[in-house]
Formats: structure tokens, sequence, C-alpha cells
């Protein structure tokens, strides 16, 4: 049993090192970018977790030094930038410094009639559509918490933008990145155009590594032309099983939409309150939302073959939503994962990567689990590979983490008996510190921890936030 004398010296010890590492930091790189403000840094926390410092770099010299000084130190480095998906991942094993890239948000290189970019890291989402938007151009980035939400977290976290079924994920049209290691070594893959000479694409391993291989310092993309035409369509369908026989359908045929979203009526309700627009979906079923852009005889195409391929699926309504601007429902898409934690902070969402072939039973088996411990729950299933689940508390209802344990592991159970890949994006830390974020470890664990000791030979970098604890 740990004395009242013991707790009170260890406590004091971690305040007396929390101290030395912000005055060495501080020391080493000058106050004026430096924070050690224990209120200030209380926004850098990770699942509650708060540096003892955090440093605003400016330049990629200056990471190279943290990083290369936090090596030699033995300290562990978080990179930051909007700050708003540090909740992803497992909690880190130790945290005592956030490497701030917000003051890195310049754009370096734009050639419009080469349709490629080059920008640092800390660029907003605002930003970009500001600086293409002129240009008629832009990128396929619909993340969560978009309004603060920066290019080196969106890839870091490989977001799910609703538009992959078009355009792939980041890892498709990302052309290079420059980085520095977890040991100050800079280094960059890939080009700045979309022809480059051949070699190995190692910044994709980047993406979705949640900062533990290297910190990103620069990003180079392929962009994308508007197209003159766009439109959104809804069908109402009475089951999951239904709704994803029409997309199948559609995925079969020649038509090419460039997104196709399966929501059930919890989740509809939930997009619904962070849409400016109604969005007509299905309230008492299943929905399928589905977007072109395109030449405008070829949108009355899709127009024509949707209406018909949702009389053939029975779907009891068919919606053509109409106007030029998709992002009034894109948007709400996008935003599923922070409307859902607005609406209950204590949600526990999961992204699970599976088959469209399975979904449907998917769908079916966690709506099941939910029932069994008396969770709200609701479901967005995208036919390219993605569905995001949330379990949610009754209205009303106190606190219970007992049954969102039983409910994560028999989500997980689920998820691998239909060949599925679960894990947890969003959730509270207690329940992270319960249950592996993660789910099992997976069979190509030891080449991911091969790879880290090659990036990050020092586990200076997120260390504990990836799968296996890596």
């Amino acid at each position: 049993m740990t004395s009242p004398a013991s707790s009170a010296s260890s406590g004091q010890k971690e305040i007396d090192t929390r101290t030395s590492v912000a005055s060495r930091i501080t020391n080493k790189f000058g106050a004026a970018n430096v924070i050690a403000d224990a209120a200030v840094l209380a926004a850098y926390e990770v699942d509650g977790m708060r540096p003892a410092a955090a440093v605003k770099a400016g330049t990629v010299q200056e990471i190279v030094e943290l990083l290369t000084f936090a090596a030699a130190e033995k300290l562990a480095v978080i990179p930051c930038g909007g700050r708003t998906k540090l909740g992803i991942g497992a909690p880190p094993t130790q945290y005592d410094v956030a490497l701030d890239l917000s003051r890195m948000n310049r754009f370096l290189a734009y050639e419009p009639h080469d349709l490629t970019l080059g920008i640092e890291p800390g660029v907003g989402m605002s930003a970009l559509w500001e600086t293409l938007g002129p240009e008629r151009q832009w990128l396929p980035f619909f993340a969560a918490f978009g309004e603060r939400a920066t290019i080196g977290g969106v890839l870091a976290t490989d977001a799910a933008s609703p538009l992959r079924h078009a355009y792939g994920g980041p890892r498709d049209f990302v052309l290079g990145m420059e980085f520095v290691t977890g040991y100050g070594a800079a280094a960059k893959s890939g080009g700045r155009v979309v022809k480059n000479v051949s070699g190995y694409d190692a910044h994709k391993l980047l993406i979705g590594s949640l900062g533990t291989l290297a910190v990103i310092t620069r990003a180079n993309f392929k962009t994308f032309p508007f197209l003159p035409a766009r439109d959104v369509f809804v069908a109402h369908f009475k089951s999951s099983a239904t709704a994803m026989d029409y997309c199948r359908a559609v995925q079969k045929s020649v038509l090419e939409p460039r997104l196709i979203e399966a929501i059930s009526p919890e989740a509809a309700k939930i997009i619904s309150t962070g849409a400016e627009a109604p969005l007509l979906l299905n309230a008492n079923g299943w929905s399928v939302a589905i977007g072109v852009a395109a030449h405008e005889r070829v949108v009355e195409r899709h127009a024509r073959e949707l209406a018909a391929f949702a009389t053939q699926a029975k779907a009891s309504d068919f919606i053509r939503l109409g106007g030029d601007d998709q992002s009034g429902f894109l948007n709400p898409m996008s935003e599923f994962p922070s409307v859902t934690l607005a609406a209950d902070p204590g949600a526990v969402i999961f992204r699970i990567a599976a088959l469209p072939t399975v979904m449907a039973a998917l769908a079916e088996r966690l709506a099941a689990v939910a029932r069994a411990v008396q969770l709200d729950h609701a479901t967005l299933l995208r036919p390219h590979g993605i569905v995001y689940f949330a379990l949610m508390h009754p209205s009303g209802a106190a606190p219970d983490a007992g049954r969102f344990a039983r409910a994560v592991q028999d989500v997980f159970r689920a998820a691998d008996e239909l060949g599925a890949k679960a894990r947890i994006e969003w959730a509270p830390v207690e329940l992270k510190r319960a249950v592996n974020a993660w789910g099992e470890q997976r069979p190509d664990f030891e080449l991911m921890r091969r790879v880290k000791q090659v990036f990050d030979p020092g586990n200076v970098l997120s260390p504990g936030r990836f799968a296996g604890g890596i």
C-alpha cells in the first residue's frame, strides 16, 4: 500500500521533472515560440496526458533540432496542428513535448496549369479552398472538424473522406513528401510533379501513421479541376440489405458517381443536425445518398439511370436534391464524428474496414450488439470499404462504462467474424485504457515494428499511439 508521504513525494518528483523539461526546452529554443504555462498546455492534452512544453516550430531546421534534442534526452514528442484529431489512437505511453506545426502554414509551390501543389502541414482546410477555388481547382479532402483541421492532421490520420469512392484516399493523390525522422534526419520521398522517377514511395507509410514515424514538413499533391455540373440524389429503403443492394447495382454499372453513402435512420438524424439545408434523409429506414460531378449531359444520364436502379431495388422514394453546390451535403457527411461527439461526448466511434459484400450483414450485427446492451447507435456505410459505427448513451441515461466495454468487445468480435477490421477512432480515455483501441494484434505487426525501428529507433514520436503499442 502506498503511503501518503510516498504519493506526495512521487507527485513532487513528477512536477520537478516537468519543470526541468520545460526549462531545458525553453533554454534550447528560446521563449518566443515555447509554451510552458500549464493552463495553456491543457489544449495540447492527449488522452489526459499533458506535455511539459509545446514548441511552435516555424522551419524544418527547428524541427530537426528539436527531434535531435528529444532523441538525445529520451523525450517523447507528439506532432500536432489544429489538434482536432489528437483523440484518435491509443493513449501515449510517454508525452513530454508537443510539436505545434501551426506556424508552418505556407503555400510553397502552386502550378495551376500543371495541377500540382506543394504546402506545409499547418495549412488549414479553409486556406486551401481560398487558394485553389479561384483557379477552379480543389483537393478531395473533406474531414471531420474541417473548420480547424490542417493538412498534416488529415494525412497523419488518413481521414476518411466521403469522396474516397471516386478519388481514393490521400495515398492516391499525394505525389511526395518531405519529413523529419524521429532521430532528426530530414528526408524526402516521391516528387513534386505527376511523373516522378521510380523508387519506393516511403512517404505513403506516413499517411495514417498518427505521427509515429516522422514529422511531415511538406506535402505535394495532384490537384483536380472543378467539373461543370454537380448534383445529389437520395433514395429511401426499408433496410440496410436493400440499401446495399442498390449501392452494388450502381457500382457494377457504367455510372461513375463521386460519392455513395448508405445511412441508417439514427445516423440520418445526427447528420441532419449539422446540415444548413434539409437533406431529405429517411427517418424511418435507410437512405442512400449519391453525389455526381460531370458534364451536364452525364449528370442527366446519372439522374435517369439512378432512378431506374432505385425502382428495381424497390426504393420507397427517390429524390433529386438539385443545385450546383455539393458542399451542403458533403460537409454534414464528413462531420459525422464531430456532430456525434457534440451530441454525446462519451460516444464511442468505430472505423471499420470491410468488403462491400459483408456491409449489410455487419450493419445488422452491430445494431444487435447495441440493442443487447441497451445503447443507442448509428451507422454510416461507405461501400468503397469503410464503415463508421457509433455507440451512444440512451437519452437521459447515466454513463455505464461496463456496458460500453462489453459492447466494444462484441463489435470487435462481430467485425472479425465477418472478415472486417475494426478500430476505435474516438472514445473516452477511461475506455481506451480498459480496451485495445486497435483490436486484436494484426498479422503484419512485426513488419510495422521494423518500419518504426527504421524511422524512429529511439521511440521519440508519439510512442504507444499506433497498433500494437508502436
